[in-house]
């Protein structure tokens, strides 16, 4: 990109020059995308196919349904050419892209997003100017994804067609995966809401859950397994009971990390949202329990908030070792005492799942120092 800042020679050796580190740039950022463990960079032209499920883990007190007016509010728009900008600045005039802003401005976002920033991209990605082609052809996933979804919007549509075919049958699979795990009386209502923009595959910010489609593709497999995972985290909000307890500053920057582990942690247990190895699953966990107790020390030993802001961050971000963490506890505390007493620590957050899962785990299997088990459990 630097070397594309410089003028180049006249005449054809500065097109060829133009020529060679065009390609050179598309090459490498084509590479960079098949490479992704995280993000789909091809359509295999895959047809929709639902795993099974039993009907006995229906819980009928969970509603869901799907809302499709921001992908194909996207899609309508980069159906056409040489959108203005007023006119998608208009159209983006919705509660669903609010809250989207919203969710990539928390500080683990390299790259703040707002509104502004959102139309110019449409609005380029719709543009036919010669110098705008370029740009998209040398970066086909540039413009916060939205040179991809121009490129494939024939495969996009149909992708928003199959999921909206098959939306009672894929309800009834996320409810029937996610029940088991949840309290007998869990009720609640969630719409899960569509996009196409990159920062992350799967989202909840405000009253919208949220889904990419663009990081899935035709690839329906790693999308369900999203849909219940964020699916999941509903029926986690929906029973939480709030802790109203007046706790000094530096124990509730702990605690809310804790509650970061038991959030991700049950829900990454119950569909992860990506695919390790053994060996890559091992790593994550152990990078987790040496942040949080570095968290630990950085919160009740001493008191350092952008210290332990940095170790959160680390944590969370991109399904970080805390999803992976929180899972290996949930598994231990199901294998030892049963998934209903993995769904009974839901309500009550993340300082009675860490104490369920010291008792389930015992001094033998317990991951954590005895400086951190004993603050948690005589403590808090």
């Amino acid at each position: 990109m630097d070397s594309l800042t410089i003028r180049p020679p006249d005449g054809q050796a500065g097109i060829i020059r133009v020529a060679y580190l065009v390609s050179k740039l598309r090459k490498n950022r084509i590479e960079t995308q098949k490479s992704s463990k995280y993000y789909v960079a091809q359509f295999t032209g895959a047809s929709f196919e639902l795993p099974g499920y039993e009907e006995k883990d229906l819980n009928k007190n969970i509603e869901l349904n799907f809302d499709h007016q921001p992908a194909q509010l996207i899609l309508d728009m980069l159906s056409r050419s040489d959108l203005s900008y007023q006119e998608i600045e208009e159209k983006l005039d919705l509660h669903q892209f609010n809250e989207l802003i919203n969710h990539r401005n928390q500080s683990f976002y390299s790259t703040p997003l707002n509104k502004e920033r959102l139309a110019a991209c449409l609005q380029i990605a719709s543009s036919t100017k010669p110098i705008d082609k370029l740009y998209k052809h040398l970066n086909p996933d540039g413009l916060l994804y939205f040179t991809d979804v121009k490129t494939h919007i024939d495969a996009y549509k149909k992708q928003l067609s199959d999921l909206s075919k098959n939306e009672e049958k894929i309800f009834k699979y996320i409810n029937a995966r996610i029940s088991p795990y949840l309290p007998r009386n869990t009720k609640f209502k969630r719409k899960v809401s569509f996009f196409h923009i990159n920062g992350a595959d799967g989202w909840a910010s405000g009253d919208v859950t949220a889904l990419d489609l663009n990081y899935y593709k035709d690839n329906y497999e790693k999308l369900l397994s999203l849909l219940v995972h964020e699916t999941y985290h509903s029926g986690q909000n929906a029973v939480t009971r709030n802790d109203e307890t007046n706790y000094a500053e530096n124990v509730q920057s702990f605690i809310d990390a804790v509650n970061y582990v038991f959030g991700e942690g049950t829900a990454t247990y119950v569909e992860p949202p990506a695919l390790k190895t053994t060996e890559e699953y091992e790593i994550a966990v152990k990078e987790g329990i040496v942040l949080m107790e570095a968290i630990y020390d950085n919160t009740i030993n001493t008191y350092d908030i952008v210290r332990m802001r940095e170790l959160q961050n680390k944590g969370v971000a991109g399904a970080g070792p805390f999803y992976w963490l929180g899972a290996e506890m949930s598994k231990v505390i199901v294998d030892e005492q049963g998934k209903e007493q993995l769904a009974n620590t839901i309500p009550d957050g993340g300082v009675y799942f860490f104490k369920t899962y010291f008792k389930a785990a015992g001094k033998e299997k317990n991951m954590f120092s005895d400086t951190f088990t004993n603050y948690i459990l005589n403590q808090l």
